[in-house]
């Protein structure tokens, strides 16, 4: 159960589910930008660099990418509320409509691509379509942070990084203390999981690119049905 008085995050979770979600959100960051969208769709902290960058030099058209999926991300941010409403704080349940959520909206967007593209590798997507797959992703990311954002009792996220790489190096310099090792040790072990998942799923990302194209879209959608599936399951027993 969850304090219906706390906001919609944290939420506590298992390390093997961040570490699940972090990978997807690499994978479908590093696809976005190399091919589908021309931007991140998860790492918004990159996005406003690039809306300052562009906006600073005056490329107004080359800012109206990032700056989308920034509002994209908020919107979805601030839809959340409204579909965990009535879950009555049980925690399957609102896991089930975050993940449904998103696996919902990187399915239209799969499909969408794969109609007006192709796979296989498929075309590039054109401006429109970009705009319509920067929105979806967008918004799917921002349904996907909140599934879990502490893991005993550490603030995590699948979908940025910055954070617990500041929280990693202060583990890694507390190692020495004997007082504080026990506990800094778990939270290199949380963060340095999380940290590394997602640069796996870039990784993963960029190595299938080349051979299957559009067709990488499709692979987030598959890994959040297993996740999603082996959650609920996980929950019910």
């Amino acid at each position: 159960m969850t304090d219906d008085t706390e906001p919609v995050t944290p939420f506590p979770g298992p390390l093997p589910l961040v570490v699940a979600l972090a990978s997807v959100a690499g994978f479908l960051d590093a696809v976005s930008l190399a091919r589908i969208t021309h931007t991140f769709v998860a790492f918004q902290t990159g996005n406003l660099v690039l809306v300052g960058l562009d906006v600073g030099r005056g490329n107004w058209t080359d800012a109206a990418p990032p700056a989308l999926a920034i509002v994209a991300y908020l919107a979805g941010s601030a839809l959340v509320p409204t579909v965990v409403r009535g879950a009555a704080g049980v925690r399957r349940v609102i896991v089930v409509r975050l993940l449904g959520t998103t696996i919902g909206v990187l399915l239209v967007e799969a499909v969408l691509v794969a109609i007006v593209c192709g796979v296989f590798p498929g075309d590039v997507p054109g401006r429109v379509l970009r705009s319509v797959c920067t929105v979806l992703s967008g918004v799917a990311m921002a349904f996907q942070t909140p599934v879990v954002r502490s893991v005993d009792g550490i603030a995590v996220s699948s979908t940025f990084s910055t954070g617990m790489l500041t929280r990693l190096g202060q583990a890694f310099g507390a190692l020495p203390d004997a007082a504080r090792r026990r506990r800094e040790s778990v939270v290199a072990h949380v963060l340095g999981g999380t940290v590394l998942a997602f640069l796996g799923g870039a990784v993963i990302g960029g190595a299938l690119l080349e051979p299957i194209g559009n067709a990488t879209i499709f692979v987030p959608v598959v890994a959040l049905v297993v996740i999603a599936t082996a959650t609920v399951r996980g929950a019910r027993d």
